[in-house]
């Protein structure tokens, strides 16, 4: 497996290189404590992501989301997978992609109402519970 490795830089084409032999778009970008606008450079980046139609696997909350408004200026990505960590976001209680849900440590903890992992496993897909129990 070889993936490319961008240096910072204001400019898009070294982006744009990698996208042309890229399979899937990994989309670690923003925190989940990110507000909107999105910021010079990530303002062409985004666009660009979207623009690929490459497949976009988002952790906690998509790039360019907010995390308790979602998408609502429609500027965020457009993941088809989103791995929420410890429990889904208020701002993806919308998202209509594969969502799935990892880390069962502070379940007990903070009595958060998550739905059951099998077994051992650290994570489980979210398809068939209600999104709008399942936040922070």
């Amino acid at each position: 497996m070889e993936i490319p490795i961008i240096p910072p830089s204001n400019g898009v084409e070294d982006l744009q290189t990698a996208l042309q032999s890229s399979d899937v778009i990994p989309d670690a970008i923003f925190g989940f404590s990110f507000k909107p606008p999105i910021r010079a450079p990530f303002d062409k980046v985004l666009p660009l992501l979207t623009e690929s139609r490459l497949p976009i696997v988002s952790v906690d909350i998509p790039s360019g989301w907010d995390v308790e408004k979602g998408n609502d200026l429609g500027v965020g990505l457009k993941p088809e997978v989103l791995v929420s960590l410890t429990a889904p976001k208020e701002g993806v209680k919308d998202f209509t992609g594969r969502h799935f849900l990892g880390g069962r440590s502070l379940e007990e903890k903070f009595e958060l109402n998550l739905p059951p992992y099998p077994g051992a496993d650290q994570i489980v897909e979210l398809d068939s519970y209600p999104k709008q129990d399942l936040h922070l």
